[in-house]
C-alpha cells in the first residue's frame, strides 16, 4: 500500500500548524519562585472549603465549626524541620490568643506518617494544646492544594481567606495576620 505524498504532506503541515497554536496559548512569562507559589493554595478572597477530620483523641472536627472565629489553619508533619521549627511559636501564640475568638487547627498529613504513636509522641513533646486533625488520606491536603508543607492558611470570621503562607510561621508574623483582618 502506497501512501501518497499529498497525505504526508497535509498531515505534517496539520501537525506544525498545532504546535504553533500551542506555543500561542502558552504563557511566556517564566516561572519565578513567586509565579509558583502564585499557582499554590487557594487564593485570598476565597471562602475556606469546609472539611471533616477526626482530631488526634478521636473527636470529629469540621471547619465550618470555627466560622465567628479568626483561624490559623496548617498543614504539617512530624518528619518536616520548618515544622518543628515553628510549633513553639504557635503553642506561645495560641496560649496567648485562645480567648481572643483565634483558633489553630494544625492539620497533620498522617497519609505521610508511619505511626500514629509519633504524632502523639510529637504533641507531648512540644505541648501542644491546639486541635490536631488528622487527614489520613489527604483529602484536606489536597483540597487545600497544599503542597509543601509547613503551609498555613489565615481564614477570617466568615470563613474568607485571607492569606496564605508557606514556610514555618513565627509569633511576630501570626499576630500581624490576625491583626489585619481587624482592619
Amino acid at each position: 500500500m502506497k501512501i501518497k505524498p499529498f497525505i504526508i504532506i497535509l498531515i505534517f503541515a496539520g501537525l506544525i500548524g498545532l504546535a504553533i497554536y500551542t506555543a500561542q496559548e502558552k504563557k511566556e512569562e517564566p516561572e519565578t519562585a513567586a509565579h509558583v507559589e502564585e499557582d499554590t493554595g487557594l487564593k485570598p478572597g476565597s471562602t475556606a472549603p469546609n472539611f471533616t477530620l477526626r482530631t488526634l483523641d478521636g473527636k470529629q472536627t469540621q471547619l465550618k465549626e470555627y466560622r465567628g472565629k479568626k483561624v490559623i489553619l496548617n498543614f504539617w508533619a512530624t518528619w518536616c524541620p520548618p515544622c518543628r521549627e515553628e510549633m513553639p511559636e504557635m503553642q506561645k501564640f495560641y496560649n496567648d490568643f485562645k480567648g481572643n475568638n483565634v483558633e489553630i487547627l494544625a492539620v497533620n498529613l498522617e497519609y505521610s506518617e508511619t505511626k500514629r504513636e509519633k504524632i502523639s509522641d510529637f504533641v507531648d513533646e512540644y505541648s501542644l494544646s491546639f486541635p490536631i486533625p488528622l487527614d489520613e488520606k489527604n483529602t484536606t491536603g489536597k483540597q487545600f492544594r497544599a503542597v509543601s508543607i509547613p503551609t498555613s492558611y489565615f481564614i477570617d470570621e466568615k470563613g474568607i481567606i485571607t492569606k496564605m503562607h508557606i514556610g514555618p510561621m513565627d509569633y511576630e508574623f501570626m499576630n500581624n495576620e490576625i491583626v489585619k483582618m481587624d482592619r
